[in-house]
């Protein structure tokens, strides 16, 4: 069974925090700090055994997304190919969004109204998110859960974090 369900595949081994990503969401959409795709280190262990890993998060476009289910306004919801998207016309900003988010993916923007990342809707298709075309390591991989499916499994990854088809687009490979 084929899926038209779209998501974005981190390879946590490959990311080297540039920040690129970060810089081509901003450029793309034509916004300031903050950017709807943020790049973080998580430290683990202890001395003198620890590990640094560089995680670049945005948006996980949920499956059961709560960010649509507490909007008063209906102004959040999700194409029929799993991208969760704001109508800026229906916002009322009451951050509320923001808050269910446990990833804090909805931002408070300049015009009073909650923006989060778009999966660049207004690319052509056939052009990759901006943040996979700017990253130099290949660590993010957009498409459908298909293809994320089959770059795993090109990759030979073991171990990977949220099912594919599960309550997430949003995949990391852990290094």
């Amino acid at each position: 069974m084929s899926s038209i369900r779209k998501g974005f595949f981190v390879d946590l081994d490959r990311c080297i925090k540039c920040h690129a990503c970060e810089i081509a969401c901003r450029v793309w959409n034509g916004i300031n700090v903050p950017s709807y795709r943020t790049v973080i280190e998580i430290e683990s262990g202890t001395y003198p055994f620890v590990e640094r890993t560089n995680v670049s998060i945005a948006c996980m476009h949920c499956e059961e997304a709560y960010c649509i289910a507490v909007c008063p306004a209906k102004a959040i919801y999700k194409r029929e190919d799993g991208v969760v998207l704001v109508d800026s016309e229906k916002c009322i900003g009451c951050r509320l969004c923001s808050w269910a988010c446990p990833f804090g993916a909805p931002r408070y923007g300049p015009d009073l109204k909650m923006q989060k990342c778009t999966f660049c809707n207004d690319r052509p298709e056939w052009m990759p998110r901006a943040c996979e075309e700017a990253c130099p390591t290949g660590a993010i991989v957009t498409g459908t859960t298909d293809y994320l499916e089959k770059v795993i499994k090109e990759r030979k990854t073991k171990r990977v974090v949220s099912q594919i088809k599960g309550k997430r687009a949003f995949l990391y490979i852990l290094p």
